[in-house]
């Protein structure tokens, strides 16, 4: 199977509005390869967009020789076969945003990080935890523009978490060292004395007018 032709098929499939065909298309490419993450990331899309109208593909989804996937069923690892079971209950019904969470924590838990990240980040925009998780995958991988994206969609869907707030602090505090806005602070005492400093340097915020007593 030429996995790269049928991904771009797939999304030129979505792009014209035909998600039932993209998503049949991601499906056969996840049962070949079930880490494949532009395949997980077009997949649920795909399904998402089905979503909207309630439209299942159960009945129709379902690659390869029916020897072949028993073939492969028996050769998967049992995380490898949740992961399997998960996708194929989202692809039942497509409406239902929590079954596309329950598959993309599968896949990370099967060891499929980029899969994984592809499935949550198509999640994000509906889905703040996703957001969430998505965020801490891309900041793994090193995506860290990403990953700030997927934090900011996180606390926009839930304000008060903490957890997505402090991540997404810190990682825009570690950014802005890396590119040396840190030295926009008066001094280097000032930020190992000033936790506020040091963040408002970090991310190359201005220091506050000093108010008269």
């Amino acid at each position: 199977m030429d996995l790269k032709k049928h991904l771009d098929r797939a999304e030129d499939a979505l792009k014209r509005g035909q998600a039932d065909f993209a998503a049949e298309l991601c499906d056969q490419v996840l049962d070949f390869a079930p880490g494949e993450a532009r395949a997980a990331e077009l997949l649920a899309r795909a399904l998402m967009a089905l979503g909207e109208g309630r439209k299942g593909l159960f009945g129709r989804l379902g690659a390869g020789p029916a020897g072949l996937a028993a073939g492969l069923s028996k050769l998967a690892r049992n995380a490898e076969g949740e992961a399997r079971s998960r996708r194929r209950a989202f692809i039942k019904d497509p409406g239902d945003l929590e079954k596309g969470f329950a598959w993309a924590d599968a896949l990370e838990r099967a060891g499929y990080a980029g899969a994984a990240l592809g499935a949550f980040g198509a999640l994000a925009e509906r889905h703040g935890e996703a957001a969430k998780r998505a965020g801490g995958l891309a900041a793994a991988q090193g995506e860290v523009e990403a990953a700030l994206e997927f934090y900011r969609l996180a606390l926009e869907a839930n304000p008060r978490d903490t957890e997505a707030m402090r991540a997404r602090k810190n990682l825009a505090a570690e950014q802005a060292l890396r590119t040396k806005k840190y030295e926009e602070a008066e001094s280097g005492f000032d930020l190992a004395v000033d936790p506020d400093a040091f963040l408002r340097a970090a991310r190359g915020e201005k220091e506050p007018e000093e108010r008269g007593s």
